[in-house]
């Protein structure tokens, strides 16, 4: 009986208001019931014996994810790294499935590599290999398609490999020594800033380990290119009038002024700028980026909490949205009985129909506009052009330049403007860039 097992009662009603995909799945398979009596379990590793059991073993785990958010057992930060971490053990039964010999790596990419994944994001990857390659591509294919492929029971996790160099049109799988001379040679700065994300997913954990040595020093190279700062916010406004184009910027939470992008944009162009210089703030990680740049002084100390509380909330918004079909969605509902089953899922439930969807809807702008306004001061802040194409240099040449500035006791100020840079502030690390 439900009226005993108030832990199933609870779970039932959550999932069945908040998800008709979810809500198809029980009715098919009356055994997931016993889900929500462990709602609190960690993601287990995946043992499954071809493609549909890991499809089945997927919904399962991804039920116990939603009903334990849906109960606020769980909080977003959890949720994110939860449904990573069901990607991370889908790919590895995936890989092993594919019955590749020879050395394979997968990389994860995007929210996957930062552990803040949606209940229906795009697993974004890179696929790395040893040897000459004569399975590899195969093997890949084959992650592909047991991950991605359509099914009457859906898919796994779509997946896709766009993200490696020369996207679609490169080769699906590449060395070390294949990646480096891309990355080395080729890549644009929205690459690098990509493999900002980047974490080992699944695989030969020293072949993944290889590829992390290559492309960390490239991400934080001692001098980055004075034009990659203008490239990045190109990107972000061609990605932001593709969406007022559509007429969707009212109700697009991601791509939209004041959207998810906005924050996460303007937190990586920090993290490019200054993360060069400073371990402490290359956190893959949205919200923990937040903090470190935050910590590091490198966002003002008010606007770090309003970014994270407005983050948090818009995410949480996407993530009610897709949980309702399992579809990629980042887009409010046109019409007002969406909105408003969006707003009473979301918890405003103390007030009639229509107050309740005002009240989500004033939140939801209010948020939108704090992050606007806090994105357009750190992203266009013209110190992060200077910045990025601040070399540093030798006391030699410093002191020559000193020298050359009619200073008599070149060493003597040398000395001084030393001590006055030193330190782990936000000041005297800015310094350190900006006096040479």
């Amino acid at each position: 009986m439900l009226v005993e097992r108030p832990t199933v009662r609870d779970g039932l009603i959550a999932v069945a208001c908040a998800s008709r995909s979810l809500s198809t799945a029980l009715v098919h398979d009356p055994s997931l019931i016993e889900v929500f009596e462990h709602v609190d379990a960690p993601v287990p590793t995946a043992n499954v014996a071809d493609p549909a059991a890991l499809r089945r073993w997927k919904q399962r785990e991804l039920l116990r994810i939603a009903a334990a958010d849906l109960l606020g057992q769980i909080d977003f930060p959890t949720v994110g790294r939860r449904l990573a971490d069901l990607a991370d053990a889908c790919l590895g039964a995936a890989l092993e499935l594919s019955g590749t010999a020879q050395p394979f790596a997968v990389i994860g990419m995007g929210k996957l590599g930062g552990r803040e994944l949606n209940y229906a994001s795009d697993v974004d990857v890179l696929f790395v290999h040893d040897g000459d390659g004569s399975d590899a591509a195969d093997a890949a294919r084959r992650v592909l398609t047991i991950m991605s492929e359509p099914t009457p029971e859906g898919v796994v996790f779509r997946t896709d490999a766009d993200l490696r160099p020369e996207g679609r049109a490169g080769a699906l799988t590449r060395t070390i020594d294949g990646y480096a001379a891309w990355y080395e040679r080729w890549a644009r700065p929205w690459e690098f800033q990509a493999l900002i994300k980047a974490r080992p997913v699944a695989g030969d954990p020293t072949l993944a380990e290889q590829f992390m040595g290559l492309t960390r020093p490239l991400v934080w190279r001692d001098v980055l290119d004075s034009d990659a700062v203008r490239e990045v916010r190109a990107m972000k406004s061609r990605a932001e009038a593709e969406v007022q184009r559509r007429g969707l910027g009212n109700r697009e939470l991601k791509r939209g002024r004041g959207g998810i992008r906005d924050v996460e944009f303007a937190v990586q162009l920090l993290q490019l700028v200054h993360g060069r210089h400073d371990p402490s703030i290359r956190s893959a990680n949205t919200l923990e980026a937040l903090t470190q740049l935050a910590d590091g002084r490198y966002i003002e100390p008010d606007d770090a909490p309003r970014l994270t509380a407005a983050y948090t909330f818009l995410r949480t918004v996407e993530h009610r949205l897709q949980l309702r079909d399992e579809q990629q969605t980042h887009t409010l509902p046109a019409d007002v009985a969406g909105r408003t089953l969006l707003a009473r899922v979301l918890g405003y439930r103390d007030q009639p129909a229509a107050s309740a969807l005002e009240s989500f809807e004033a939140d939801q702008q209010r948020r939108q506009r704090t992050v606007r306004t806090i994105h357009e001061r750190l992203f266009f802040a013209p110190i992060l052009d200077t910045l990025a194409g601040a070399g540093s240099l030798s006391p030699e040449a410093a002191e020559e330049r000193l020298v050359a500035f009619g200073f008599v006791d070149a060493e003597h100020i040398r000395r001084a403007l030393r001590e006055f840079t030193q330190g782990f502030t936000r000041t005297s690390r800015t310094l350190q860039h900006l006096l040479p």
